[in-house]
């Protein structure tokens, strides 16, 4: 979302220094109209630099696993940063912040003594997923075109998509998560709807000193209409027309929790519709915090275990929380690791806040 932002504006300072040449010429008689057919150009310059761009790619990929996982720990910063400017130069911003992850992929898994290789092939498999679909676009359903174009880079334009239809329900307004990246404060709040069942993400950004545009406690319930970006998965939505707060019911707060079996059942099957998913919101019934070895994880009904993120900081308020005993948890699950938001049950404790 910040490579996305970051396009938007790069898009509107193009724009405008072209009303800036347009201004000078003498037979432009309105440089405020957008020209259809400087756009169109725009559009296909775009397209045949991303195409190239990504061609370069899938060589740096092949190059990248013939010389072995083992020489790609010991490449500099360099390395990293050569491959991802390109993208960046090529108008794909969104794979040049995925280049820029991947030395943190081998550096956490050495420090922890995890199995980094095997993190780092999934990234790369990934990547040379998004080459092989971005030239087969055309013959893939919309849902997965749009889920392509948007982790490369592109924008959804967001009055456009306002214009469409969206799902009106009472939203129960469970995790919130701030993050600071690249000068921009980000803020990712999950949403259940109380009919519909379906899960959102609202993302708002801010300058370190500015406020969001909607404020939305965690904890809330929310009547509100929902516009869905488009993709094989939805969960980027955005807030459309009015909403307000609702009064919760009496006892408890409204939020269906899974079984971890159905919690992994549901995020396999997001993930076979949208391979290129970063994060997903989870809703788990009785676990149990756990601290081993200096790592933090929850153990489920099944004794399995979920590790927690390296830099979650509050892992002694959730003991705290749950005093060693199952309870019901909100988290972010990117795969490998949970990020606990809250926890759910008879009462709402919203953790790291």
């Amino acid at each position: 979302w910040v490579s996305e932002w970051l396009a938007a504006r790069a898009e509107r300072a193009e724009h405008k220094a072209e009303k800036q040449v347009a201004k000078q010429a003498p037979n432009q008689t309105d440089d405020k109209a957008p020209d259809p057919g400087a756009q169109a150009k725009r559009a296909a310059a775009r397209e045949q630099k991303v195409a190239a761009g990504l061609r370069e790619l899938d060589l740096w990929l092949r190059d990248l696993v013939r010389n072995g996982l083992a020489a790609a720990q010991t490449q500099p910063p360099s390395f990293w940063e050569r491959s991802a400017a390109r993208m960046v130069d090529a108008q794909a911003a969104g794979i040049a912040r995925l280049i820029r992850e991947l030395p943190g992929v081998i550096a956490s898994g050495a420090n922890s003594g995890g199995s980094w290789q095997s993190r780092l092939l999934e990234r790369l498999a990934k990547l040379h997923l998004l080459c092989e679909g971005y030239q087969r676009l055309a013959s893939l359903p919309p849902e997965t075109q749009a889920d392509i174009r948007s982790v490369i880079g592109w924008t959804v334009n967001q009055e456009t998509l306002l214009q469409q239809d969206g799902v009106r329900d009472l939203w129960f307004i469970a995790g919130q998560r701030v993050e600071e990246e690249d000068r921009l404060r980000v803020q990712r709040t999950w949403l259940f709807g109380q009919h519909s069942g379906r899960a959102a993400l609202v993302l708002q950004f801010a300058a370190p000193r500015q406020t969001f545009e909607h404020a939305l406690p965690v904890g809330a319930l929310l009547d509100a209409e929902l516009v869905f970006y488009p993709g094989a998965y939805p969960l980027r939505a955005l807030l459309k027309g009015p909403h307000h707060a609702v009064e919760l019911p009496g006892a408890g707060f409204p939020l269906k929790v899974e079984s971890p079996a159905a919690a992994r059942a549901a995020y396999a099957a997001a993930l076979s519709r949208q391979p290129w998913l970063e994060v997903f919101p989870l809703a788990l019934a009785c676990v149990t915090p756990c601290l081993r070895a200096d790592r933090w994880f929850v153990l489920d009904d099944e004794q399995r275990v979920w590790p927690l993120a390296p830099r979650f900081p509050a892992g002694w308020e959730l003991l705290a929380v749950s005093g060693g005993h199952p309870v019901n948890l909100v988290a972010e699950w990117d795969g490998e690791f949970l990020w606990p938001l809250a926890v759910v049950g008879e009462r709402f404790v919203r953790l790291g806040s």
